[in-house]
């Protein structure tokens, strides 16, 4: 017995190794019959083997389920090999049928015609000479159908979506009664787009016939997904959001008016929920969903879809009830908005908000009693504020923001989406510290301010984000401003300035630097050659105080040492001064040296890099005319001067004399040579000076 026993396992277990190997051609014809008859769809099969151990049955490569002809010429499914168990129960009634299918690496096309249901909804139906084409033999019952790690497309008439099912899974089990149970799990994904940041989609349930078509009743769940990757599942401009979010509803009713419940979870430091409810139609492909639970911010959403899984069009919309605006800051915030993380803000919201993908933005929204503080900067205050919203267009203001206990600005702003579009923000004050205006603008790459450390302003500032510069009119007042190469920095009691694009104006210049008052203006071009000219008038100035507040840029020797013994090059040229290229016109009413009073009424003053050229030189010296060129290298340790100039009428020996002089060196070794022309003589006396002192003294008698 027990021999009998193995020798017909091991016949078996034979038979089971030989049967895949079997040549059963003939059987394809039957085969490939017997699916339509449980799918209702003609089959094609390539290849076909027998199984045994997995139950008896078959497996078939090459596998195509073509389509209903009310769905599309297109086949239904495509799968490289298809595993069939035969139904028993059938083969003893002398049928051939299939208990189950399973499909590997397998692609479904699901499909929406224009008057008729979705083909699976055909599928779904009990198979019948009806349903069935008139080559296809009647009687068939639904196998269990199972994929694995397939694909599913979708196609309305004859237009593919790009929307479709990655790495799914799918089980159709037929119950008594005609009803199925059906379980789905898959990756959304578009075929426009690369590999997104997306958890599986669950569908879970069943699906019974009856009079009015098939009740379906699901449960559908998303696991956490990167809520960006599902914006974009939609949304096409490709917004960047932070945050997980994931949701669970409950289906129920007909294809094509389906009740929807469910929650929605977004997890995003922090989490939020909020519950809704709505209506779906698979048929018409729309779908409309409101809130039903609070949101946090007392706040009411709205969603809607229509063409769902061809070109979306969608709706989002918000209504605030009095919402408050810490809470909506702190949302915004945390989904990825760039506001600062120590922003504190207080105050309502009320209004609505709607985006639409085909339209853009709609609605508008008012802010009332609202307080916003940054850190290290006074409170903004705002009444009342309105935002208005219209496609890609965002109109704020104007509107009033007090700034601290006494300041004020007036600003509106405008936003324009798309192609030639962008941001622009105007600012407008009658008076205001400059602190305050660095709390709302940071005073980057404004003209002029951009430099400043205190003071107040007024006037208007225009910022636009095409070409991403400010511009404007305005007064600085009681301000100070650092000038590479000056010792000191520039008080201005007040400036009139007048900025656009790349060109800048500062006029009625009224300021003072170290002990020298004076007036003036200052343009920046740079469409001139010489980009930065000014004209500048001192009343009163020393000698001594010119060449302290310039010893910054005179002076780049090294240490106590090398100064004192001259040991050693130069420093090394800093790049202001290199670069530094600049004209204009400098008068003095008087200049003292020593105890010599001189007066410049002209002078041109031309600053290339290390040169600086002063020409045209016109003025006075002890009320006699002065006229000369002056010439300073600053590439060296000390700067090196050359002058040449000429003084006329000067008192000399009880007459007048006339005195000319060349001279050029290093200020305390230079060498000059100094001829005067003296009174009622006829001859010439010329003086070589070097180092200060008079080495030679020349009579020289003229003709």
């Amino acid at each position: 017995m027990k021999r009998a026993v193995i020798i017909t396992l091991l016949a078996i277990a034979t038979v089971g190794v030989v049967l895949p190997f079997a040549p059963v051609d003939f059987l394809k014809s039957p085969m490939e019959r017997a699916l339509a008859r449980g799918l209702g769809r003609k089959v094609e099969v390539d290849r076909v083997s027998l199984t045994l151990f997995s139950g008896p049955g078959v497996s078939l490569d090459g596998v195509t389920i073509h389509e209903d002809s009310r769905a599309g010429i297109e086949p239904f499914a495509y799968a490289n090999t298809l595993d069939a168990r035969l139904s028993l129960l059938a083969l003893l009634r002398g049928r051939l049928e299939f208990a189950s299918l399973h499909l590997n690496d397998a692609t479904f096309n699901l499909v929406k015609p224009n008057d008729a249901p979705w083909n699976f909804q055909m599928l779904l139906k009990q198979t019948s000479a009806a349903v069935l084409p008139a080559s296809l033999p009647a009687g068939g019952s639904l196998p269990t159908i199972k994929m694995r790690g397939g694909r599913v497309n979708f196609k309305f008439s004859q237009t593919k979506s790009p929307l479709y099912f990655d790495d799914t899974d799918l089980d159709v089990s037929p119950r008594d009664g005609g009803a199925v149970d059906l379980r789905f799990s898959g990756v959304p994904a578009r075929t426009d787009r690369s590999a997104q940041n997306f958890g599986h989609f669950f569908v879970r349930g069943t699906a019974i016939p009856s009079a009015s078509g098939q009740q379906l009743n699901l449960r559908v769940e998303l696991e956490p997904s990167a809520l960006d990757s599902v914006v974009r599942l939609f949304e096409t401009s490709g917004v960047m959001l932070n945050g997980v979010v994931s949701l669970d509803a409950q289906v129920s009713g007909v294809p094509n008016n389906l009740d929807v419940k469910g929650t929605l979870n977004l997890e995003s430091a922090g989490q939020w929920r909020v519950g809704y409810k709505g209506r779906l139609d698979l048929v018409g492909q729309t779908l409309e969903l409101d809130s039903t639970s609070p949101a946090g911010l007392n706040t009411k959403l709205h969603a809607s879809t229509r063409d769902l899984l061809t070109i979306p069009k969608w709706e989002l919309s918000a209504e605030f009830l009095d919402a408050p605006l810490g809470s909506i800051i702190d949302m915004a915030r945390k989904l990825g908005a760039p506001l600062p993380e120590k922003m504190i803000a207080e105050g309502v919201v009320a209004g609505s908000v709607r985006y639409r993908n085909t339209e853009g933005l709609g609605g508008n929204i008012e802010l009332r009693d609202a307080a916003i503080a940054l850190p290290g900067a006074g409170p903004l205050k705002i009444p009342t504020a309105t935002v208005f919203l219209k496609g890609k267009t965002i109109v704020a203001g104007p509107n009033t923001v007090n700034i601290g206990e006494k300041d004020s600005v007036e600003i509106e702003a405008t936003y324009q989406a798309g192609e030639g579009g962008g941001a622009e923000v105007k600012i407008a004050t009658r008076h205001m510290n400059l602190a305050d205006l660095r709390t709302l603008t940071g005073l980057s790459a404004i003209p002029l301010l951009d430099r400043v450390s205190d003071g107040t302003w007024r006037g208007s500032l225009v910022y636009a984000s095409a070409p991403g510069n400010w511009s404007g009119d305005f007064e600085v007042q009681n301000t100070r401003i650092a000038i590479d190469g000056i010792a000191d920095p520039v008080q201005i009691q007040s400036a009139a300035t007048s900025a656009k694009n790349e060109y800048v104006a500062v006029t009625r210049i009224r300021a003072k630097v170290g002990g020298i008052a004076f007036t003036g203006d200052y343009r920046w071009d740079t469409g001139k050659a010489q980009p930065h000219r000014f004209r500048l008038q001192i009343a009163d100035a020393e000698a001594t105080e010119v060449e302290r507040l310039f010893q910054p840029t005179t002076s780049r020797e090294g240490g106590l040492l090398a100064r004192t013994l001259r040991l050693g090059a130069a420093g090394a040229t800093p790049d202001w001064l290199t670069q530094r290229n600049a004209e204009g016109t400098v008068s003095i009413r008087t200049l003292i040296a020593d105890d010599t009073r001189f007066g410049i009424t002209a002078a041109l003053v031309v600053w290339d890099g290390t040169t600086v050229k002063v020409s045209g030189i016109q003025g006075k010296a002890a009320d006699a005319p002065l006229s000369g060129e002056l010439q300073v290298d600053l590439s060296g340790r000390a700067p090196a001067y050359r002058f040449d100039g000429k003084l006329k009428d000067l008192a000399y020996k009880g007459g007048k004399a006339d005195f000319s002089a060349k001279g050029e060196g290093i200020l305390d070794t230079a060498h000059f040579r100094v001829s005067v022309s003296e009174p009622g003589e006829n001859s010439k006396l010329v003086l070589d000076l070097k180092n200060g002192t008079v080495h030679s003294v020349t009579a020289l008698r003229q003709p």
